[in-house]
């Protein structure tokens, strides 16, 4: 999808799909009182309908997303959102597989084809720069393709110390090298003729590096990711709103964080059955600490742990939260009975959550467009598609542009 209208147009439609359903979004199920519907889902008639899914029909919805096929008795208002977002989540794919090399040291098979698909997107617009840039390079493993195929410098930026010693570590020749820095504090050492790189770039980290191009000569290449990771509570269009949408667009850091969630087995760290097997832990994890802090928002159960920690066994889990707070472990008999209200309480959640996940892929979409068009009104020819197939990994919205 090159630039003009046609970004310009999927933009308005992104935005306003989202605008028209930000009480769908808003609403969480589960944070309303037990056993009562969020009011966005009765106001619309659909919360009756989606409690009446059986197993395999919830199964088949949340696994196809916007390829599933409705059952009969949808309301024909919940079809047409579902159809309005299809529309808006459809990109072309831009690049097709390409010939498999052998993995390097500490690169997995998923990672070597992400930088394959990535180092042959980037191609046309490195060759015609003078420097690349790889933002948030990490381990270095692109940073390595790139400068394996050009004859130019090529540079990882990295804010962790670590990795970029890591890095260093695991290359053999002068270029590429790494540079320790923290882009969002410091910003983007541009030069003109440089070309900006960066793969699963997090939340701020892909708004800094367009607004960064924006202001010089440079071309970009874009995968952005985690768009939840950000200093500030919400993100603000890089665009214009349409009239009376800014404020449905302002995006809180929560509901950014939806787009990162998938209920597929492909493209992700965890098997289906493991990641709804730890959403019904964190659940049951909610309901103890909530005991003691009646306030506790549902996600901050986790806080002070890592994500993966949810696919503990609950009574370690628990133990592992509750120290963290400074608090005494739950006992036996409350985690066991957090487990069975956890599993009725996830399933009636998973139901009513269909139409705030039809809307999750589009969120990311929205952020996408967001981003080309602001390049694309400042004199920036984009390009944006989906890079890979979802199997390889589920955050794969690309944007490359350059000075027109």
């Amino acid at each position: 999808m090159p630039g003009g209208v046609a970004i310009r147009a999927r933009w308005g439609e992104a935005a306003r799909l989202i605008a028209d359903n930000r009480d769908v979004l808003d609403a969480r199920p589960g944070e309303e009182p037990a056993n009562e519907s969020p009011a966005s889902l009765l106001s619309r008639g659909w919360s009756s309908f989606l409690l009446s899914l059986d197993d395999a029909q919830l199964a088949a919805l949340e696994v196809l997303g916007h390829e599933a096929s409705w059952p009969a008795g949808t309301p024909a208002s919940l079809v047409q959102l579902a159809r309005a977002a299809r529309e808006v989540c459809a990109i072309p794919l831009l690049m097709s597989a390409g010939p498999s090399r052998p993995a390097r040291r500490a690169e997995t098979p998923r990672k070597r084809a992400q930088i394959d698909a990535f180092a042959q997107l980037i191609m046309p617009l490195a060759l015609r720069a003078k420097r690349v840039l790889d933002v948030g390079s990490g381990h270095g493993h692109l940073t390595r393709e790139i400068a394996s195929q050009l004859a130019l410098p090529v540079v990882g930026l990295e804010r962790d110390v670590s990795l970029a010693g890591r890095a260093r570590t695991l290359s053999k020749a002068a270029s590429p090298s790494f540079a320790v820095t923290d882009v969002l504090r410091d910003g983007l050492p541009l030069l003109e003729g440089d070309c900006v790189i960066g793969l699963h770039a997090c939340g701020d980290l892909g708004d800094a590096m367009v607004t960064g191009v924006a202001r010089c000569d440079a071309s970009i290449a874009l995968v952005g990711c985690c768009l939840q990771k950000r200093g500030a509570l919400s993100r603000a269009p890089l665009c214009a709103p349409p009239p009376g949408l800014a404020e449905a667009l302002d995006l809180p850091r929560a509901l950014l964080g939806l787009s990162n969630l998938t209920a597929r087995d492909d493209g992700v760290e965890a098997t289906r059955t493991e990641n709804l097997a730890g959403r019904e832990r964190r659940l049951a994890l909610h309901r103890l600490l909530a005991a003691r802090e009646p306030t506790l928002r549902l996600g901050a159960e986790i806080d002070g742990l890592n994500r993966r920690a949810a696919q503990q066994a609950l009574p370690l889990l628990a133990a592992r939260a509750f120290a963290v707070r400074g608090l005494p472990a739950p006992s036996p008999a409350a985690i066991e009975e957090a487990a069975r209200w956890a599993h009725a309480q996830h399933a009636r959640s998973r139901r009513l959550a269909l139409p705030r996940t039809l809307l999750a892929r589009a969120l990311e979409i929205h952020v996408l467009l967001d981003r080309a068009l602001y390049l694309e009104e400042c004199g920036f020819s984009v390009t944006i598609g989906a890079l890979f197939p979802a199997a390889v990994s589920a955050r794969n919205l690309a944007l490359v542009a350059f000075r027109s």
